[in-house]
């Protein structure tokens, strides 16, 4: 290792034979940043310049009797940061150093500061030590400091008086400086993690809550802001009690130190239901607040109403084929013989009354089995608006006997979809029929139909009484039914039918206006070319 003696000598020698310095002369440093420059550098050295002067303004306090001038440079020698000694501070001013002025070896002659950066190893220069013979009274302790390991970034050095120089001085500054590349490192790391904690907390789909002992929110993250509905502005710095359905939850873990996992916890107003964990934050075994994590379950909540839905299907279409079997047979048979059956002018009365009822019964064996067992589509390019004319034409009769009026806003143009027309049919007078009896004592059914660019919608509406917000909650849902004699499955046919085709049934009613029923079907304009209609 080359001893720093051996870098004054050679720094002194180029000073004499190669830049050709006056050693009797006062130093003029004439190379310096503009005004922006040094402001740009010292907004790039923000965080660091305000460590070290942080650590230096003790170091001045523990030099305390000991006139002490603190220069903080970049790596080129730039000076960015200067505090200290007032004595000293005029000394400096009249060689014209200050903020923004360089330190380099042709102007400055030999000096701490260039040689720290140059070789990279800490420099005192006491005296004579100097080139210029105007330092002969001044001593010059420079350590260079790093921001990314390896690499010089600047120096940081100590000037004092001869007389109060002494080598530990350096051996101070270093430590210091140790001290500071540490804090800045620290400060660098604890930066990184916040950033990234910042990017995992604003892009993860768990809602985050994160509150001090007292309850007090210090972090609210977006996920957690859809979930609840509440604000993130609103939310940080606020008691958890603005969240009521949670704050309870979050004060058993504040008041307990124990977490709570896995509840369930549902939130009406964004219709989500969540599953929420709860966990003490400690640190040294002393509780400092709580970590609260949102998962939103409501797809899986979804996913499994469907499931079992699914089974409940499954299973209805294993019953339906053994009750078709058992039922339906003997039924056709008791039909067929109530026909035949001669009975008395006293009797009819009663034999009518068996045959609706068994015509009823057969009705719904049929019903149950289709549901059970619902037949493969056979779709082909058909017009809907003759097939919606024709159930019109069809259901006219059985409408005048209910006192009710059917139309039909029929569009000029053909309307072609790609569907099943007889499934199509059985979703039509489904919808028209309850459309009737939703009017019992009479009233207008029209029915609408809206060609989109890329939706067809049929729309069936009544004058009824409307439906109530639970009525509509489970419509088409298998079993639910508001009528006496219903079994619930008309509906859900249709339903399963009009998803079959990429469609959906959508709903809406009131008391004054009766009740809309929208069939949404996907539609190609271009469908209006083909020649092959029905």
């Amino acid at each position: 290792m080359i001893h720093p003696t051996h870098y004054i000598e050679t720094s002194k020698y180029k000073c004499q034979h190669v830049f050709a310095l006056d050693p009797t002369s006062i130093p003029v440093l004439t190379r310096s940043l503009s005004k922006e420059q040094l402001r740009e550098r010292q907004q790039e050295y923000g965080q660091s310049l305000s460590t070290i002067r942080e650590f230096m303004q003790k170091l001045i306090s523990f030099l305390s009797g000991t006139p002490t001038y603190i220069v903080t440079t970049d790596k080129e020698g730039h000076v960015l940061d200067s505090y200290g000694d007032d004595s000293i501070q005029r000394m400096v001013t009249t060689l014209g150093v200050e903020n923004g002025v360089q330190f380099y070896e042709e102007a400055a002659g030999t000096n701490s500061i260039t040689l720290a950066i140059k070789y990279g190893e800490p420099i005192q220069l006491i005296g004579n030590d100097h080139y210029h013979d105007c330092f002969e009274n001044v001593a010059c302790f420079s350590v260079p400091f790093s921001i990314t390991k390896g690499e010089v970034a600047g120096t940081v050095s100590l000037m004092t008086s001869k007389e109060h120089a002494s080598e530990f001085h350096l051996g101070l500054l270093s430590s210091a400086v140790d001290s500071i590349e540490r804090e800045i490192n620290t400060q660098k790391q604890n930066q990184e993690l916040h950033v990234n904690n910042q990017v995992l907390m604003e892009t993860t789909p768990l809602g985050i809550i994160i509150t001090n002992k007292d309850g007090m929110i210090s972090d609210f993250n977006k996920s957690a802001q859809m979930i609840t509905g509440l604000e993130q502005e609103l939310a940080i710095g606020n008691r958890i009690t603005v969240l009521p359905d949670i704050s309870p939850c979050f004060h058993h873990v504040l008041k307990e130190e124990k977490p709570v996992e896995n509840i369930e916890l549902a939130f009406p107003e964004q219709q989500k239901t969540c599953l929420i964990d709860i966990l003490p934050l400690f640190n040294d075994g002393v509780l400092t607040g709580a970590y609260g994590q949102f998962k939103d379950v409501t797809s899986y909540i979804e996913l499994q109403n469907q499931v079992v839905q699914s089974e409940k299907l499954s299973a209805i279409g294993k019953l339906s084929a053994g009750f078709a079997h058992e039922i339906r047979n003997p039924l056709t048979s008791i039909i067929g013989l109530t026909k035949i059956l001669e009975v008395d002018k006293k009797q009819t009365k009663y034999m009518e009354i068996i045959k609706s009822e068994l015509e009823r019964i057969d009705k719904l064996v049929n019903e149950f089995v289709m549901y059970g067992k619902p037949a493969g589509t056979q779709k082909k390019t058909c017009d809907v608006v003759s097939i919606i004319s024709d159930t019109v034409k069809l259901m006219h009769c059985s409408a005048k006997k209910k006192h009710a009026n059917l139309y039909f806003n029929k569009p000029s143009d053909h309307v072609p979809l790609y569907i099943d027309e007889s499934q199509f049919k059985q979703v039509l007078i489904n919808l028209i029929n309850n459309a009737i009896d939703a009017m019992p004592e009479g009233g207008d059914v029209s029915i609408d139909l809206g060609v989109h660019d890329t939706e067809v919608v049929i729309t069936i509406n009544d004058e009824g009484n409307g439906m109530s917000q639970k009525e509509i909650e489970n419509f088409g849902l298998p079993f639910y039914s508001t009528k006496d004699k219903g079994l619930g499955i008309g509906l859900s046919i249709c339903s399963d039918i009009v998803k079959s085709h990429n469609g959906s049934i959508g709903v809406n009613s009131s008391d004054e206006n009766g009740t809309s029923i929208h069939i949404t079907l996907p539609y190609d304009a271009r469908n209006e070319r083909r020649p092959n209609i029905s």
